[in-house]
């Protein structure tokens, strides 16, 4: 398993209606790790799909991924760090 996939966890799955998704997708992290009773260190996704768009309902499938680690901070005094593109092979 990649590295990346490694920090995704699918929390739970439900059913709804377009409309019910929209509002959904309002609500806050926090008010989702809440709802799901996920952990504080959880970063939640939202995912939807349906296999008839006629039918207005979509599964929604809810995902815990890792936050982001932060880059360590500058010491004081030294300049902020460039950002370097990443190297494509020739």
């Amino acid at each position: 398993m990649s590295r990346r996939l490694m920090g995704v966890v699918l929390a739970g799955t439900l059913s709804m209606t377009i409309p019910e998704f929209i509002e959904f997708q309002k609500l806050s992290p926090e008010d989702l790790r809440t709802r799901f009773s996920l952990p504080s260190a959880c970063d939640p996704a939202l995912t939807a799909s349906t296999p008839d768009a006629a039918q207005n309902r979509v599964t929604v499938g809810v995902e815990c991924r890792a936050r982001p680690a932060e880059p360590p901070p500058n010491r004081p005094g030294e300049p902020a760090r460039p950002v370097r593109p990443v190297q494509r092979g020739s």
